[in-house]
């Protein structure tokens, strides 16, 4: 009988702990890279009339109906660095003379910005933005209180103007 002068090869020379150890490594990147992608970019906060019941967001919009039962509406148009803002209302002298206005960044809360207006002897509101608005930012007007608000957004067809209305966020 013959014996083998057959030597094992080390462990490190053979295919099969290297394919098995590259698919483990593949797993630990992708968990690294999802969990420093999370911590990275926290969740924006919700923004609309809600209030948490339980363990669901019900809308409640109170202030989009006090809008209504105002029977607010309006337009703005971005006069350069300027808001112009012309409401109409069931009774307009019982508006105040000083609104918000919000320009809320579609996708990012830093991309918001604000204005806040004041009413000028021909009854439109003024005031000067900070920034720039994103050019589709959502806009919402609202009285300081913030009983109620209008709603509307901008658009690539007229970008400088926008129709206001009481709707739901």
């Amino acid at each position: 009988m013959a014996t083998s002068d057959v030597t094992p090869r080390p462990w490190y020379r053979e295919p099969w702990p290297w394919i098995i150890l590259g698919i483990l490594s593949i797993g630990w990147v992708s968990g690294l890279s999802i969990l420093t992608i999370g911590l990275n970019n926290p969740p924006e906060i919700v923004s609309g009339d809600y209030q948490q019941l339980g363990r669901a967001l019900v809308d409640t919009h109170e202030r989009t109906q006090r809008a209504r039962d105002l029977g607010l509406s309006g337009g703005l148009r971005l006069e350069g660095g300027i808001v112009v803002l012309d409401l109409s209302a069931d009774d307009l002298a019982s508006l105040p003379d000083t609104l918000l206005v919000q320009f809320l960044h579609p996708a990012s809360s830093e991309g918001d910005t604000t204005a806040t207006v004041r009413r000028q002897s021909d009854g439109n509101y003024r005031g000067e933005l900070a920034a720039d608005p994103h050019p589709r930012a959502n806009v919402r007007v609202l009285d300081l209180e913030q009983s109620w608000w209008l709603a509307g957004r901008l658009s690539a067809d007229a970008p400088d103007t926008v129709g206001l209305t009481p709707q739901r966020l």
